[in-house]
């Protein structure tokens, strides 16, 4: 597959009702069947170019937006995330797509949910990868590790000390694409997995160090510590969580696979950045390809 090689598409941008600006970027087969790609936390719309090679083989025209703050698309505090919902609306409206797939990584998978239960009868599938946890839900803190409190501690009551380390973080990432290191036993566990293409890892590797900003990522943080504005529940259409076997948020993940209507609960190698291996890549975007060959009668 690596003879279909990656590429950095324009930027793309509209004006939503209320005067904001959405931008995007699109990947995959243009003329397609289209999904919607959302990064994760802190990311920006290149991050879906990982699964471009797999969207071009299953005819996907694969659209990743830029969430509040990052990349020019405009801030907007004070709406929970099931709100994005309508700024995607205007999007999908404006390019003439009635139905759709989506999916999504951590912060993105968390999206994906929201997007799933707010537009259920536009979205053919969902497919989270390994979605943030709803800390304010006691079932999620009763399944999930210490090590996970810990963390999601933070987000909640020191953002401004988890935007510092993610910005520390990200620059000694970008050293690293000057200078790279040998692969480590870490490597399984902070990605790209070993098994990588090499232009993916590096495409992979640079979303990592090129991040979207303090004001962005402290809009992403204010996201997942709140309410959604939905019941992550009771989630209509139908779902398919990917996780890695190593990541924190597998435990909720698989809760969730279980409690919902129509859902699945699949893993892949490695951890939170598995999801870059060609085998997890294939994996996912064959469940994204099916659901969009799904028809209405078929679902009912």
């Amino acid at each position: 597959m690596d003879d279909i090689p990656l590429i950095d598409p324009p930027l793309r941008s509209m004006t939503l009702a209320d005067g904001r600006r959405l931008t995007w970027q699109e990947f995959g087969a243009p003329d397609g069947r289209p999904a919607l790609y959302f990064h994760g936390g802190g990311s920006t719309s290149p991050e879906a170019g990982i699964f471009h090679r797999e969207a071009v083989r299953k005819n996907v025209r694969l659209i990743a937006t830029n969430r509040p703050g990052a990349r020019g698309s405009t801030l907007r505090p004070g709406r929970p995330v099931a709100a994005y919902a309508d700024d995607l609306r205007e999007l999908v409206d404006s390019l003439d797509i009635e139905t759709f797939a989506c999916f999504g990584e951590s912060n993105g998978g968390m999206v994906t949910m929201a997007v799933a239960a707010t537009m259920p009868t536009r979205v053919t599938g969902a497919v989270p990868i390994n979605p943030t946890v709803p800390w304010f839900d006691p079932v999620a803190r009763s399944v999930s590790s210490s090590a996970a409190a810990v963390g999601y501690r933070l987000l909640r009551y020191a953002p401004a000390l988890v935007a510092l380390i993610d910005e520390k973080v990200a620059a000694r990432r970008r050293r690293e694409l000057t200078d790279p290191k040998p692969d480590t036993e870490a490597a399984e566990l902070l990605g790209p997995p070993p098994g990588t293409e090499p232009d993916v890892a590096a495409l992979h590797r640079r979303t990592m160090a090129e991040r979207a900003g303090k004001p962005a990522l402290l809009a992403e943080l204010k996201w997942a510590t709140s309410d959604w504005g939905f019941d992550h529940y009771a989630i209509p259409a139908p779902l398919d969580f990917f996780c890695g076997v190593h990541d924190a948020q597998a435990p909720f993940a698989l809760v969730l696979a279980d409690r919902n209507p129509d859902a699945r609960f699949h893993h892949f190698s490695y951890g939170h950045n598995g999801f870059s291996h060609p085998d997890a890549r294939r994996r996912i975007l064959d469940v994204v390809s099916g659901s969009l060959d799904t028809t209405t009668e078929d679902r009912a």
